[in-house]
């Protein structure tokens, strides 16, 4: 009887921890599902260089981003994702495209296989 109160006294403190660690966990990724980007709307402006053209970014809450860019009749939609104001972008358009910068400035630079140039934007 002696030993199982022992070991019940050793194994509630453990328990208690990891539900402690488990409900901190939870309330850290609630807040992450509620917090809304500074960075949420729509962002219009261009990009020049070796091509140019028109683009937009449709910034979601989350900070997941729908971009559009149009050059010479040709529409094509990438998207990519906000890291604070930092672009974190991928080639996910089939061109290849890729935006670097931030929307704290509002600009940065692009790049597309061997062509490159700079883009900028405002919110609309």
């Amino acid at each position: 009887m002696k030993l199982r109160i022992k070991y019940l006294l050793l194994i509630f403190p453990l328990l208690m921890v990891f539900s402690c660690e488990h409900l901190d966990e939870i309330e850290r990724n609630k807040q992450q599902e509620n917090s809304t980007s500074p960075y949420m709307g729509k962002w219009s402006g261009s990009y020049s260089g070796d091509q140019s053209g028109t683009l937009i970014l449709n910034v979601g809450k989350s900070g997941y981003i729908e971009g559009i860019k149009n050059s010479q009749g040709q529409q094509e939609t990438f998207y990519s994702a906000l890291i604070g104001s930092s672009i974190n972008s991928a080639a996910t358009s089939a061109s290849g495209f890729i935006l670097y910068g931030n929307l704290q400035n509002k600009s940065g630079t692009w790049k597309m296989g061997s062509l490159n140039g700079t883009w900028s934007v405002t919110k609309n």
